[in-house]
């Protein structure tokens, strides 16, 4: 996968840690770290709907639509980056969620995990909008309105789970 502008780290490399989230370093850190994310995303939801055979039509182009939704999240961010004047390929990233994604055999067990992940990105996203909320308004909103888009992403993930 060709993840350009990205920087990637090696498979067996974890990406540096991030810096304090009170400098504009670190602050770049989030953005970058959100807007990859939002990429595998991306990237994972189209890879499921043409490989996953086991997945009906209807999932099938709910998870289009939900990598329309991710593409949409990437562009803010990287938007929003290049507004603070923050390197897409600053630092570098990791693949690690689009590599355990692409590992899913079965709409069951790529459902469960998207649900997981998307969880944990609403999490980090409301975490960046409160610590955010006084010190850059326009980050913390913009983080705002993708956790609630991935709180409805959550919500979508239960409810096709308990049909499955």
């Amino acid at each position: 996968m060709d993840w350009s502008p990205f920087a990637v780290c090696a498979p067996d490399e974890l990406p540096p840690a991030p810096r304090a989230i009170s400098t504009r370093e670190g602050l770049g850190d989030r953005l970058r770290t959100a807007a990859f994310a939002e990429r595998q995303a991306r990237e994972a939801f189209r890879w499921a709907a043409e490989v996953l055979a086991d997945a009906p039509p209807e999932l099938r182009g709910l998870w289009r639509r939900l990598a329309d939704d991710e593409d949409r999240h990437l562009q803010l961010i990287l938007g929003r980056m290049a507004e603070l004047g923050v390197g897409v390929a600053e630092r570098p990233v990791s693949d690690r969620l689009w590599q355990s994604l692409r590992a899913c055999k079965t709409t069951r067990e790529f459902s469960a995990y998207m649900k997981t992940a998307e969880e944990r990105g609403r999490a980090a996203e409301e975490s960046f909008r409160r610590k955010l909320a006084t010190c850059d308004p326009v980050t913390a909103a913009l983080f705002g309105l993708i956790a609630d888009d991935e709180a409805e992403h959550v919500a979508l993930g239960e409810r096709l789970a308990r049909d499955l």
